[in-house]
């Protein structure tokens, strides 16, 4: 128990001289906020330009999710998120956890595979991070954009999961015809 207690204390030690390293570094870094959506921010002579939210891919398979009220829900949160109004997220995480529990039960029989579900839970998974970020107080502005481009992105690959499962189930239908 002593053993245990002690490489704790020397664990905890060492995340304590990394979290100040990494703070004193970021400290001496400079960094520009961009003013307008065309400016790039820039940090270290690395430039970041804002998301373009129209590269999301939406499914094309409307009727699929039409009464999936749950999938409405993630939309707007979604949307929220890229118009950057966090507070969906902010100190909510069991109201999330709960949000997807309720998707992953009430995803439409059609569509209601392995694919999907784990693409859900990839979401659940970058959405809590990313509340979490911001529960902590240490989110800059190019985390944020990072988390929401990261959330963006699982979402895209949920639709797209979801056109393909459509498509092949269409495909199997073609094929049990012929």
């Amino acid at each position: 128990m002593f053993i245990y207690l002690e490489n704790r204390r020397i664990l905890n030690q060492k995340y304590k001289v990394l979290f100040l390293l990494v703070f004193f570094q970021s400290c001496s870094s400079e960094v520009k906020i961009a003013e307008s959506p065309n400016e790039p921010i820039t940090k270290n002579n690395i430039v970041f330009y804002q998301t373009e939210f129209d590269s999301i891919y939406f499914t094309k398979n409307k009727y699929v999710i039409e009464n999936w009220l749950n999938y409405s829900e993630l939309s707007q949160i979604i949307n929220e998120i890229n118009n950057n109004n966090l507070s969906a997220l902010t100190d909510n995480k069991i109201y999330l956890k709960r949000f997807f529990k309720g998707i992953k039960n009430t995803i439409p029989d059609m569509i209601k595979e392995p694919e999907i579900i784990s693409r859900i839970t990839v979401i659940e998974t970058d959405i809590l991070k990313f509340e979490s970020d911001l529960s902590e107080s240490y989110s800059d502005e190019i985390q944020k954009l990072k988390m929401t481009k990261k959330v963006n992105n699982a979402f895209s690959n949920l639709n797209f999961q979801i056109d393909m499962l459509v498509e092949k189930q269409k495909n199997k239908q073609l094929d049990s015809i012929n």
